[in-house]
């Protein structure tokens, strides 16, 4: 059965990958935005109280960590097969999350974090566009843009219903009730929706190379080696660096205009907004100039920082979170689509997996960079500056044109 028919065996795939992702992105991105403040604000319950710098410095490493994993992601996935992969990323978050609520010292601090770190790399972009891809080439951009849309309803979702029950009842009651309640749901469909495609799926999809450029082989050296390469990794490792950064500090940015339930309805906001625009802007993306998209989605988040800063309104803080919320919607699929569009299909998952790698390295560094320029200043308006500038930078890079043609030129000399 063909990848486009409704009955095709890829989209219960999708069903599994958008769970992860939903899981994945909902506690270990938007998460962090909860647990800062829960660590930070002295509030009389049972959480440590650290510096928002200390906080910020772990889910760097945290970051950093992830990033190492996702290098070769392709190749444990290869190893283990995708059902066991995921399995062992969902255990690996419900670990992570149990550990959490448990910390009772900087050490422990950094232990939940680093038990998070494979659970995010294997539950989220790298590990969906390498199981996607197993599935899909024709479909591959619509399928992505649902499979990541989880992340965003994932957020939308959790984050307030960490808040509410936070606040109902302790942090660390809060984060194990949804612990026990959400990771077997998660285990239960991985094991029924994730498998390889056997050898007749495969051909019946056209699961296989193209021509010219498009089934060309290429290694990690050869990719790291090329500007074309960089003109795609660079420009969308900066933007995403700032939206990862914001996104851990939102909930404490906005709690002077907003108190702790407005702040993460402001996040719900961001969250909804980055699942709708995921989803909507999937159905054309194929057939738009990704790389300008790319530039206006920054402009826009760079716009909404500013405001958010220069207007500290609450009218203006949820308009300018929803605004930023639609461009993390778009531009965390982005990655996945240049490479697919721009490079050897043959070398899509090895790609995904370095480019994502690469993206988590520089997201390492967005979260402590706000918070030690928000310690040193005692407030935000040097970290949003910092992050303006950042994505200005983003934007010059990702409309450098390097076509395929001559990427195709650079690595066909070495071999």
């Amino acid at each position: 059965m063909h990848e486009g028919s409704i009955g095709y065996r890829g989209w219960r795939v999708v069903i599994a990958c958008f769970t992860m992702t939903f899981f994945g992105f909902g506690f270990g991105f938007y998460g962090h935005s909860v647990y800062l403040a829960a660590l930070t604000m002295s509030d009389g319950t049972d959480s440590l109280r650290v510096s928002v710098s200390t906080v910020s410095t772990a889910v760097t490493v945290y970051y950093l960590a992830a990033a190492a994993i996702m290098v070769y992601i392709s190749d444990l996935i290869a190893r283990l097969g995708p059902r066991l992969f995921a399995v062992i990323g969902a255990v690996m978050m419900g670990v992570s999350l149990l550990l959490i609520a448990r910390i009772r010292s900087a050490f422990d601090l950094f232990v939940a974090y680093l038990a998070m770190a494979p659970a995010f790399a294997m539950l989220t972009n790298a590990a969906v566009a390498n199981i996607v891809g197993l599935w899909f080439i024709q479909k591959r951009g619509l399928a992505m843009s649902i499979a990541l849309t989880g992340g965003g309803v994932g957020g939308l979702v959790i984050v307030p219903t960490l808040v509410l029950l936070i606040s109902k009842l302790t942090f660390a009651t809060g984060l194990d009730v949804v612990t026990v309640l959400t990771i077997p749901v998660l285990l239960l469909v991985i094991s029924l929706c994730i498998r390889l495609p056997s050898a007749e799926e495969s051909k019946t999809a056209g699961l296989g190379g193209g021509q010219g450029i498009r089934s060309q082989t290429l290694t990690r050296r050869e990719a790291l080696a090329s500007a074309h390469y960089w003109t795609i990794a660079a420009p969308l490792m900066l933007a995403i660096m700032v939206q990862v950064g914001f996104v851990v500090h939102q909930v404490a940015f906005l709690f002077p205009v907003l108190g702790r339930e407005g702040a993460g309805l402001a996040v719900f906001l961001t969250a909804l907004m980055a699942a709708t625009s995921r989803v909507v802007v999937g159905f054309f993306i194929d057939r738009l100039d990704q790389r300008i998209v790319g530039a206006l989605l920054l402009v826009a988040q760079s716009c909404a920082l500013f405001a958010m800063t220069v207007f500290p309104s609450p009218h203006v803080a949820f308009l300018a979170s929803g605004v930023f919320g639609f461009a993390i919607g778009v531009m965390i699929t982005l990655p996945a689509l240049i490479i697919q569009h721009e490079c050897p299909t043959a070398a899509f998952g090895m790609l995904s997996g370095l480019t994502l790698a690469i993206i988590q390295a520089g997201n390492a560094f967005g979260p402590s960079l706000l918070g030690w320029l928000r310690d040193a200043t005692g407030g935000y308006g040097v970290p949003i500056a910092a992050c303006i500038a950042i994505e200005i930078t983003a934007i010059a890079i990702i409309l450098v044109r390097i076509g395929p043609a001559k990427y195709a030129q650079q690595t066909s000399g070495r071999r």
